[in-house]
């Protein structure tokens, strides 16, 4: 077992009033199987008082509303993780063959649909300036999908503040660079181009170890192995997920997974502050 203390903190100032704010915060890392929260404590500028609701894919998300005229917004959340120690390579007793002939079925298109589709953040050029990895069910989907973490992590360079929320695949592919949400939607881009259910991943990550993107949330991928379920892969730093990953959400693509919308009635500009501190104990 692997316990963290995790803190999140954002802080928003504004150069003109806002008269009204309406925030959605992707923020409470999940609870499931292998991981376990406690001492969740939420803090906020805001007086009026939070209401946590459900998104589309069943996370938690955070709302607050502000009717009275704010110049800043300050939100701080703290919790204590439990991660267990599982081996992230999944064995699938099937043949290779027959994970590439179940995932052509129609009922496995219809019920991994979702995670199948292309997103505006997620398609790929139709003339890319790199051939990838095909899936063919010759290998393993894992060996597949492994040959594919190492492909994008040697194909780009991790570089802060080279993209936005926004660039496109074809910005990235040219120019060779981004960070953690662009590996994420590269990866994404070639497993539904080869017809590898996979969804985006929001998350923080273990800062006492070396790993690129631990200094804000980070993103990932899961990919559906038939047989064995859904295995994440960190193209960023050439890894599997494992319990040094924890996880707040998943989606089709950032946009699913974004840890503020805010919606604001001003004038002004904003500058933002997003801080990030896990420490494991």
């Amino acid at each position: 077992m692997q316990t963290y203390s995790l803190a999140y903190y954002i802080q928003s100032k504004y150069s003109s009033p806002v008269k009204r704010a309406n925030y959605q915060l992707l923020i409470i890392p999940e609870i499931n199987e292998h991981q376990s929260v406690k001492d969740l404590k939420i803090d906020c500028s805001i007086s009026e008082d939070h209401h946590i609701a459900k998104n589309l894919f069943g996370f938690n998300l955070i709302h607050y509303y502000s009717s009275n005229p704010i110049t800043e917004f300050w939100f701080k959340l703290t919790a204590t993780v439990t991660k267990q120690e599982v081996n992230p390579f999944p064995v699938s007793l099937l043949y290779a063959k027959e994970e590439y002939n179940l995932m052509s079925s129609l009922d496995f298109k219809i019920e991994y649909h979702r995670f199948l589709l292309e997103t505006p953040l997620t398609k790929l050029p139709e003339h890319a300036p790199i051939v990838f990895p095909v899936y063919t069910g010759e290998i393993k989907l894992l060996d597949y999908l492994l040959e594919l973490n190492m492909f994008i992590f040697d194909f780009l360079e991790y570089e802060p503040n080279s993209t936005d929320v926004n660039t496109p695949i074809e910005t990235v592919l040219y120019q060779k660079k981004g960070v953690c949400q662009d590996y994420a939607h590269l990866f994404l881009s070639v497993c539904r181009k080869n017809k590898i259910p996979a969804r985006y991943v929001s998350g923080y990550l273990n800062q006492g170890e070396d790993f690129l993107g631990t200094s804000q949330l980070h993103a990932w991928v899961e990919a559906y192995i038939p047989n064995a379920g859904w295995v994440g892969f960190d193209a960023t730093n050439h890894l599997l997920a494992d319990h040094h990953y924890i996880k707040i959400a998943h989606g089709c693509d950032f946009r699913d997974c974004s840890p503020m919308i805010g919606v604001l009635e001003t004038s002004g500009n904003q500058k933002n502050i997003h801080s990030v501190k896990v420490t494991n104990q």
